[in-house]
């Protein structure tokens, strides 16, 4: 009988996850193992989403103060204890929920980089609504005998792909998209540690802070330590609590009347149970407009993507992967991306990198997150050119916005358009 041999480098740490997501993130047939941009397939899933499990742990074991937390028994007194916190936060968030919903958008908006009217809005608290999430895949027949008849993996090596092959490049792409959106809307879950945010939370109650602190750390937790409960949840939608969705806001609920001049023409609506979470749903659909941008144009092809790809039985890995190529992604930017001057140009930069053909996006990702210097050094450089792409659209846009100031009837909207097509961006629909 072969060897047994432990696949996860926990790095001395005592802490474990759960033995079945150990199982997953071994297996070739995980979400992210045959992904183009993890160039050593599970075994740089495990690497990535082993590190994340290290800094979620050494951030629980901050906040209960206990060194120790390896055991079961001990996991499962903390979670009971944080979870008895939920009713009183949800008691004081329902005395002040305007002003939280409101303080949410606010935050969300600076943590995003994003000006205030770029989009309109709609946040929340409360328990989301799962009626309307895609829990699985939609495969389509063709589709299901294509799969039967295929033998080998596509290499993606021909310079002329076949449809099949195409469409399986676009999925990769989207899932390391939807990884980088999630990420990134990991923030949300502790903006309420920004300075200025606490302070406004602390003068509506001081407790809110330490409660939100350890419910967030231990739900982080879960995500790696309790894969039966999160499997229900992502099959169900049972305990899910935040949910966000984009829509055109040209139309509103009721009737399809257009918006008022100047509206924005998307509207982000996001709701979350408490508000950590909804800080999350809105920066996710912050992200997400952006992401828009790296779908297919082809709309068949687009659809296809998307009802394949963007599910909720997806968005647990997608958590779990996420914080860590987001870091990698950010420590392989040009520094001068975060000078004061070029705030804001990170959004015009997720757009030019999402637009980028999937084959040539899939190998700038794996350059960027791979563990080779050399690699990561040739991410750099190609960021860079990126990022003077940035600057420029970034610059023409201010300029066309401040010469037209903002006039917006809809022959400027038909206006506004031609400028963004001679940039090379089309406003998503």
């Amino acid at each position: 009988m072969a060897k047994i041999k432990e696949q996860i480098d926990y790095g001395g740490r005592r802490e474990r996850m759960d033995p079945n997501l150990e199982r997953k993130l071994g297996s070739p047939e995980n979400l992210y193992a045959q992904n183009p941009a993890m160039k050593k397939g599970p075994a740089d899933v495990q690497r990535l989403v082993s590190q994340r499990f290290g800094k979620v742990a050494d951030k629980l074991k901050e906040v209960v103060g206990n060194q120790n937390i390896s055991s079961q028994q001990v996991q499962g007194m903390i979670y009971s204890e944080m979870m008895r916190r939920l009713p009183n936060i949800m008691r004081i968030e329902a005395a002040h929920k305007e002003e939280l919903e409101q303080l949410a958008v606010e935050a969300s908006l600076e943590e995003g980089e994003v000006p205030e009217g770029r989009y309109q809005i709609d946040a929340q608290l409360g328990q989301p609504d799962t009626g309307d999430f895609r829990f699985e895949p939609e495969d389509d027949e063709e589709e299901e005998e294509e799969k039967e008849d295929e033998l080998d993996i596509p290499s993606f090596d021909v310079e002329d792909l076949t449809d099949e092959e195409q469409l399986e490049l676009e999925k990769h792409k989207r899932n390391i998209i939807n990884a980088i959106i999630q990420g990134a809307a990991k923030k949300g879950h502790y903006i309420f540690q920004k300075p200025s945010v606490k302070a406004r939370l602390d003068e509506i109650d001081p407790s809110l802070y330490r409660d939100y602190l350890g419910i967030m750390a231990i739900n982080d937790f879960m995500y790696f330590t309790m894969e039966q409960m999160i499997e229900m949840m992502s099959q169900t939608g049972q305990g899910v609590a935040g949910k966000v969705k984009l829509s055109n806001a040209d139309e509103d609920e009721e009737g399809g009347e257009e918006s008022g001049e100047g509206a924005p023409d998307t509207k982000i609506s996001a709701t979350g149970l408490i508000f950590p979470i909804l800080c999350h749903e809105i920066i996710k659909g912050l992200e997400e407009a952006k992401g828009r941008h790296g779908l297919p144009k082809e709309p068949g092809l687009r659809q296809k993507v998307q009802s394949q790809v963007d599910t909720l039985a997806n968005e647990p890995m997608q958590l779990r992967i996420g914080p860590e190529i987001v870091e990698r992604l950010r420590n392989a930017l040009p520094d001068s991306m975060f000078d004061e001057s070029n705030k804001g140009l990170i959004n015009w930069f997720h757009i030019l990198l999402y637009q980028i053909p999937a084959q040539e996006f899939l190998e700038i990702i794996g350059n960027a997150i791979s563990e080779d210097e050399s690699k990561i050094k040739k991410a750099t450089s190609k960021f860079e050119e990126i990022m003077k792409e940035a600057i420029n659209m970034k610059s023409e846009f201010e300029d066309y916005k401040e010469e037209e100031d903002i006039d917006s009837d809809e022959d400027d909207e038909d206006d506004l358009d031609d400028f963004l097509s001679s940039l090379g961006i089309s406003r998503p629909k």
